[in-house]
């Protein structure tokens, strides 16, 4: 847990089994637990709370708003989540263990064994607390000892400890006394609820509550002492041997009606590949998600503020009929696909090795695979509906019981070309579809051929040739999203195999106006993994159609192996270098427009001769009219903004070039690049793809052709969530999202006009943003003007294959070759760098980042989104104790790191 501030673990499990997380009583933090290891098997790993401001934090600002402690708190808890756990709290730690638990099944996330709650009256009936944390220090005291036994006598006896003990109490039991209980439907997990049996603050109704709270079992038990029992030895380890034992007998409350799987089943998919497939428009029915609303309230809020109406009212009530009708149909079936998802994983623990969507359904595939968010996923859906409605009249109709290719033969000898095959479903179902007159004259031709026809009650020609200007919308509206490799395979409709990690959006786009191939899909994964399907959505429609696959597979060919590419004339040897590195190697970041500043890299240039000469060197390509080192270290003071474009962007291919120059100088050598924005001009130098020259070159002229072609802008960094653009998009009119660091930071462009009002607005907000050094709007629409010009400029480059594998935060991908479709993107596309990360472990699992640029800011992104702060370094900051920071990177590396 190093690098976790939330959590306190004396003595880490390597593998655990099990983890027990602890929450204290106010005033108190997490080294109440210590002693606590003791008392547990090895198998179990004790994972203390440790809350800002107390002991380890005390330097951090204390938190005295419960849902941004709860919130942050599961932040901190969601990377351990990945073996059985359960939650403790004692006193005001019961309260929080109580809210954790909610705030975790609101998140998807697995739940809780049991929940452990000991000290504390259920929260739905306690008595209101005392108003204590206003008071004075003295009455304040007084009423502590009154009602709680007072504050330890050591603690009390030193006025330093006090100067220090005091606020933290003071703002813990400001928590609870605004704490308001709210009504939610009960937990599924076990309650076991403690008490000591001379505590005054606990009565018997209050305490026996608790089993109000859980639709589960409930255990209430009575230990020796009063509010504090658990401070007392023999107390505390009769409590934790009972609570060894509730874990031992658990029986969880049983799951929802169809969802999840039964043991049997579940012990098949441990044994057997699992795929969810998810149903498209046709499954709607009034009253689904029925059991889902209540369980996942943040993201059915979420969905009702996008959408602008009551997503339960319109599934479970339906008062103006409109769930049939497809710009209703597709988002609320979205949602309850989703949600349904959530509440497998969660109660079978088992999640999906590829999965596949009908129709609309695709796109529950994409989310289930981690190509973008619920609301990315839900303002596409929406969009997509809303288009599909607007479509030019047609019809569809279902032919049963004829083969696909006689379908086509009769369409074509009766002259019924403007029919489309819409849909192929299985062996003997196919849906056509065409212009409305015509799909009724096609009625008597399949008739007469011994098949089924049924009209269907539908407005347009979905999935056929008459979707294009559809297509064409949605394709123009997906330009503002950004997309995400999906972790699983997902099968596509229209060509029935993998999605293309390169093209979802234009594979997004054809969905709309080309055949759902099913029969197909079904019959590829059937071929290649044999899955156990879990229909995950409302109805069984896909479950019926699967078992009639299965019993007439489509001949599936094996995958075409590429033909050997013609001999070409081999450049000279260069070390030859896998395409992903494999895992546990060194990932050299280096960071892009914004991170610049004056006399970056100062003492490295006064005290190493590495980096001097590397920097004198590039200073001489970069030509006296830059002079370069003299503008960074002999002339502007490190406050001033260092936002000239063409010095800016040589600067930092320079000081990347340097800095991989010192640390190899040390031993210490990448194994993959990852540049950002600019850096990635860096990253193709440092891989030996282009020559320092022309990258210093490239570097100069890209400037100072932004700066002649597009218009001068800005750049905002903004410390809250990105989806304050959404909800709050008046703060930032004129502005567009540049870049999203991770789940707290992002960054804005526009007219630099435009980002100074942003960044007032936000002030008055009381949200954190700094204008960074930046002229150019890199990372969006502003610079398209210059795009021919540019790649006129990249494919200039004489260009060789790089030594190291690349990574582009910008496209979410590694970059086989640069040249200009590559350096276009880099500094084009909106970066996000969260997501880059997660892609990276899942491929790549680098041991450690290595910011080799000159803020330290990208290996900061990679911490927060991994949650981890061992798990970057960095070569440099902007506090001017250089070689400080080098050594201690070096000794955090140590040497010898050859790829």
């Amino acid at each position: 847990m190093s690098g976790n501030p939330w959590i306190l673990n004396s003595k880490p499990v390597v593998s655990p089994e099990f983890r027990l997380f602890c929450f204290s009583y106010a005033g108190r933090g997490a080294s109440a637990f210590v002693s606590w290891r003791d008392h547990l098997p090895p198998t179990v790993d004790l994972c203390a709370i440790q809350l800002p401001g107390h002991e380890t934090r005390l330097r951090e600002p204390l938190e005295t708003r419960l849902r941004p402690l709860v919130d942050a708190i599961v932040d901190g808890m969601s990377t351990l989540l990945d073996v059985p756990y359960a939650l403790f709290g004692h006193s005001m730690g019961s309260l929080l263990a109580f809210e954790v638990a909610h705030a975790l099944r609101d998140a998807g996330k697995p739940r809780a064994a049991r929940l452990f709650v000991s000290g504390r009256e259920a929260p739905h009936v306690a008595r209101v607390p005392p108003l204590l944390s206003a008071l004075s220090d003295s009455v304040f005291l007084d009423k502590l000892q009154l009602l709680f036994g007072g504050i330890p006598e050591p603690v009390r006896n030193d006025p330093e400890l006090m100067r220090f003990y005091l606020p933290v109490i003071r703002a813990d039991l400001t928590v609870l006394e605004q704490y308001r209980h709210e009504p939610r439907p009960p937990l599924d997990c076990p309650i076991s609820a403690f008490r000591g049996t001379t505590d005054e603050q606990v009565g018997d109704a209050g305490f026996q509550a608790w089993g109000e709270l859980t639709r589960a079992e409930f255990r209430a038990r009575s230990l020796t002492g009063g509010h504090f029992f658990i401070n007392d030895a023999p107390a505390r380890a009769d409590m934790i041997q009972t609570m060894l034992g509730d874990l031992g007998n658990t029986r969880p409350a049983a799951a929802p009606p169809a969802i999840g799987r039964d043991p049997a089943a579940q012990a098949v998919a441990q044994a057997q590949a699992v795929a969810h497939v998810f149903p498209g428009q046709g499954s709607q029915q009034k009253g689904m998600g029925a059991v889902l609303f209540d369980r996942y309230p943040a993201l059915v809020a979420k969905a009702d503020e996008i959408l602008g109406y009551s997503l339960r009212t319109l599934c479970l009530e339906d008062p103006d009929r409109r769930l049939a009708q497809t710009e209703y149909t597709q988002p609320a079936l979205f949602v309850v696909n989703a949600l349904t998802h959530l509440a497998a994983v969660a109660d079978s623990g088992v999640r999906p090795d590829l999965v596949a969507g009908h129709s609309l359904g695709e796109y529950n595939a994409l989310l289930a695979a981690g190509v973008f968010d619920f609301e990315t996923g839900l303002r596409l859906v929406a969009k997509r509906g809303q288009l599909m409605k607007q479509a030019r009249r047609g019809a569809m109709a279902a032919v049963i019981d004829l083969p696909p290719d006689d379908i086509a033969r009769l369409l074509e000898r009766n002259g019924l070309s403007s029919i489309d095959v819409a849909n192929l479903n299985t062996p003997t179902q196919t849906v056509i579809a065409g212009p409305v007159e015509d799909i009724p004259r096609a009625e008597p031709v399949f008739r007469q051929a011994g098949a089924k026809y049924i009209q269907l009650n539908v407005s347009a020609a979905f999935h056929s040739r008459y979707m294009t200007e559809a297509e064409r919308e949605f394709a123009a509206f997906m330009g503002g999203f950004a997309f995400a490799p999906p972790a699983i395979p997902v099968i596509a409709n229209h060509t029935a195999r993998p999605y293309d990690p390169d093209d979802i959006r234009g594979c997004l786009a054809r969905q709309i106006s080309s055949s759902v191939r099913w029969y197909e899909s079904v019959s590829y994964m059937i071929a290649t993994a044999d899955p156990q399907f879990v229909e995950t959505g409302p109805g069984q429609v896909l479950t019926r159609m699967i078992a009639q696959i299965r019993q007439s597979p489509m001949p599936i060919a094996p995958d075409p192996v590429p033909a050997p590419a013609p001999a070409a004339v081999p450049e000279p040897p260069a070390p030859s270098r896998p395409a992903v590195p494999p895992p546990g190697g060194l990932a050299f970041l280096l960071s892009g427009q914004g991170s610049q500043y004056f006399r970056m890299g100062a003492a490295l240039y006064a005290g190493d001769a590495v980096f001097r000469g590397a920097m004198d060197r590039c200073a001489r390509l970069a030509g006296d009219g830059l002079r370069l080192t003299d503008q960074l270290y002999r002339g502007a003071a490190a406050s001033e903004p260092f936002d000239d474009p063409a010095a800016a962007s040589v600067a930092l291919v320079a000081i990347g070039h340097a800095l991989a120059a010192v640390l190899e100088e040390r031993g210490i050598v990448p194994d993959l690049l990852v540049g950002y924005g600019v850096g990635e001009i860096a990253a193709a130098v440092v891989s030996g793809a282009v020559a320092l020259e022309d990258g210093i070159g490239f570097a100069a002229e890209t400037a100072r052709l932004f700066q002649r072609l597009t218009p001068a802008a800005g750049l905002l960094a903004v410390l809250d969530h990105p989806d304050l653009v959404d909800r709050r998009p008046d703060l930032f009119d004129g502005c567009t999202v540049a870049a999203v660091h991770f789940h707290r930071h992002f960054l804005v462009t526009g007219a630099a006009s435009a980002v100074r009002r942003a960044a007032e607005r936000l002030r008055q907000c009381d949200v954190t943003a700094q204008i960074l050094p930046a002229r150019i709007g890199l990372h969006s629409a502003l610079i398209d003007e210059a795009e021919d010009e540019f790649r006129r400029l990249a494919a200039g480059l004489a260009v060789k294959a790089p030594r190291l594998p690349l990574f582009s935060p910008a496209g979410i991908g590694w970059v086989p070759a640069v040249g200009p479709d590559s350096l276009w993107r880099a500094v084009r596309q909106p970066v996000r760098f969260g997501e880059a990360v997660q892609r990276m472990e899942a491929e790549a699992r680098p041991r450690r980042y290595v910011d080799a640029g000159p803020s330290g800011t990208l290996g900061t992104f990679v911490k927060y989104q991994l949650n981890d702060a061992g798990r970057a370094v960095i070569a440099m900051n902007r506090f001017g104790r250089d070689l400080e920071c080098l050594q201690a990177l070096v000794d955090a590396l140590g040497t010898g790191h050859r790829g």
